[in-house]
């Protein structure tokens, strides 16, 4: 039950009294002591008098006569007369005193006024900040009317295929729009990675050219002519003339030619080891072209769909600013209606100067992508004095889920990494190079034969000439060489161990690859599932809001509230989609399977180089057997097969070829 107001203001009356000394008289039978002071005619007017044998006691002193106590049930107090909502001044009320320790509320010195605001408000003649259009200095779209915007749903998916329609001012007008195919065979033709690793192959089988060289005979064929001043050759006597015979003839001139072979007999075997070191880095030269299409092809893969994921975001945040701004509309025209305050605009004005910086930045994403994507496809541009792309992508951010065995997909890595085939070949290269550095113990053997002409020194017509053949052998052999040999062969043993720890973690670190690979591919499954029904609900929530907002139920920082969450579900499920394929690219080339890219891939290799390039990546090669000293400790010997290998689309497509072949 509330007090009444009359009895709240006896009471500070009291209460002022009792705290001035100032005490009701001894006969006063009134409840809030209406003798007091000049207080008796007022509030007699609204205190009916007590019952006579209701009397305070003489010693009581309280402001409401507590020995009294008289209840509402016997003494109800009459209603209050005169009082106007308590606003009736009385002339006569005690003060307060100051100093009660309540705290003191400042006073607004700066008050807000419109005229005080930094910017003023848009009225209806100016109206709100228009929608961009496409310019050759912004971002635009296809459609000038930007009816694209409000026309796309605000699924993700939706985002996705809208991209297509984004056209950077870094386009030329006359760009190719190419597929992900199209940009990866590309790649596949111009990449300086895969050109380099070409080039390499030529420069491995030319080197193991001249190493085995070293093995096979030498001929060389030895002219020699040999002129001198007659005046050098005064006084010479011919053989077989006494000086006082005849004149002496002037011999001036020579010739003889040398037609010599050499064949290396023996020479430690190091000849013969540094030959099949040539042989086997030939083959790691193979082995790395192929790595390096499949690392291509995944960063090509990435950086396409990177360029398709920014270009979503693009539209996503576009969409977000046009919300944005038609809340500003919105909220201007209830403005100048008078049916919300002024600060709904300028919070509506706010989020869409906030949603701007990420739209900038979605667009400057989209513009660096695609410098990224012409730069790692090795394209040129066409005309230096206008660097303006000379291709688009079309694509979209499609979700086919991939089922994934784990332990077949490890199998499958072991069995078919380039990466670990190389370096399983390196460390037999290195045992080899052990070989070589050995020989330096032994000695060295070679044997030479030729046919030799020459001509009379005497003769001075140059007619006359001796031949004949000649066999002979040279040898050598270190006896004491200060430890040379030692030094060398513990450096190459030593290498051979650092091969062989390193192919050791190669194969921990393939294994870590293919793990890492499924688990961010069921990373990207688990958020794309999660979030989609996310979307869907974040655009129903952002519809609600708004008519809520409409029906003057709901407040506008809802609708705000509504459009970030929706955004930010939006950007989540375009992300995760970007991680699966991404994921996928990754597992591919973890476990090097044959695609369509490669099977595509047929330059700068000439005939003879495709044929060594297939049959060293062969899916059922086996592998080479490690040195002896190593053969314990081999995490993947030749004898360890895997039975669940998951089988590359060229030998998918090789066995179907073989199964249409008729019978004869």
């Amino acid at each position: 039950m509330k007090t009444p107001a009359y009895t709240i203001l006896a009471a500070w009356a009291m209460l002022a009294a009792d705290l001035t000394g100032q005490q009701p008289a001894t006969n006063d039978a009134s409840i809030s002591g209406i003798s007091v002071d000049s207080q008796t005619t007022n509030q007699s007017l609204t205190n009916l008098p007590v019952e006579a044998t209701n009397l305070p006691s003489p010693a009581d002193l309280s402001p409401t006569a507590a020995s009294v106590a008289p209840t509402l049930a016997t003494n109800p107090p009459a209603p209050p007369t005169g009082l106007n909502a308590g606003t009736n001044t009385f002339t006569n009320l005690p003060l307060v005193p100051e100093n009660t320790g309540l705290p003191q509320a400042p006073m607004i010195t700066n008050p807000v006024t419109p005229e005080s605001l930094p910017a003023p408000l848009p009225d209806t003649t100016t109206g709100p900040v228009p929608m961009a259009t496409p310019t050759a200095t912004n971002f635009g779209l296809i459609d000038e009317t930007m009816k694209l915007i409000h026309d796309v749903p605000l699924s993700a998916e939706a985002l996705a295929k809208a991209g297509n329609k984004v056209v950077p001012n870094i386009i030329a007008k006359d760009a190719k729009r190419m597929n992900i195919d199209q940009v990866v065979q590309f790649a596949l033709a111009h990449n300086p990675d895969i050109l380099t690793a070409a080039q390499n192959i030529q420069r491995a089988s030319g080197n193991f050219v001249n190493v085995r060289a070293g093995l096979l005979p030498r001929v060389t064929a030895s002219p020699a002519y040999t002129w001198l001043d007659p005046n050098i050759q005064q006084g010479q006597t011919p053989p077989g003339y006494s000086s006082g015979g005849i004149p002496s003839v002037q011999v001036n001139q020579a010739w003889n030619i040398n037609f010599q072979g050499t064949q290396l007999i023996y020479d430690g075997w190091k000849t013969p080891a540094l030959t099949e070191a040539a042989k086997l880095s030939e083959q790691i030269a193979y082995f790395q072209l192929r790595q390096t299409l499949d690392r291509v092809v995944a960063d090509v893969v990435r950086q396409f769909y990177q360029v398709v994921l920014n270009r979503a975001l693009v539209i996503a945040n576009e969409q977000q600013v046009a919300l944005y701004k038609t809340q500003v509309t919105d909220q201007q025209s209830r403005y100048d209606a008078g049916t919300v305050p002024r600060f709904n605009v300028l919070q509506a004005q706010v989020q869409l100067a906030n949603s701007m910086p990420p739209l900038i930045t979605a667009e400057n994403n989209l513009r660096v992508s695609m410098f990224r994507l012409i730069q790692l496809i090795g394209m040129d541009y066409p005309n230096l004095q206008n660097m303006k792309l000379p291709i688009d992508v079309t694509g979209e951010l499609g979700y086919y889920p991939r089922k994934i065995d784990d332990n077949a997909s490890i199998h499958t890595a072991l069995q078919r990494n380039p990466s670990l085939k190389a370096q399983r070949f390196n460390i037999l290269v290195t045992a080899k190079q052990v070989t070589a550095a050995i020989s330096g113990w032994l000695p060295t053997i070679n044997a030479n034969g030729g046919y030799q002409i020459q001509s009379y020194k005497y003769d001075q017509s140059l007619t006359e000439t001796i031949e004949g053949w000649f066999f002979g052998a040279t040898g050598s052999w270190a006896i004491w060489d200060s430890l040379a040999t030692y030094g060398s062969v513990k450096q190459a043993k030593a290498t051979m161990q650092n091969a062989k720890i390193a192919y050791d973690n190669a194969v921990r670190s393939v294994v870590t690859e293919v793990q890492t690979a499924i688990s961010n591919l069921r990373q990207a499954k688990e958020t794309i599932e999660s979030q989609r029904t996310t979307v869907e609900q974040a655009a129903e929530a952002l519809r609600l809001s708004r008519e809520r907002l409409d029906a003057g139920a709901g407040v506008q920082l809802d609708v705000i509230n509504a459009q970030v969450q929706l955004l930010q579900a939006q950007t989540s499920v375009l992300q995760a989609l970007f991680n699966y394929i991404s994921a996928t690219a990754e597992y591919d080339r973890a476990l090097s399977l044959h695609t369509q890219y490669e099977e595509l891939f047929d330059d700068p290799l000439n005939k003879w180089e495709k044929e060594r390039y297939k049959k060293y990546n062969a899916q059922d090669r086996l592998r080479p057997q490690l040195p002896k000293s190593m053969r314990k400790e081999d995490p993947l010997p030749p004898s360890v097969q895997f039975d669940n290998l998951i089988k590359s689309s060229s030998y998918r497509k090789e066995q179907k070829a073989s199964k249409n072949q008729k019978p004869d």
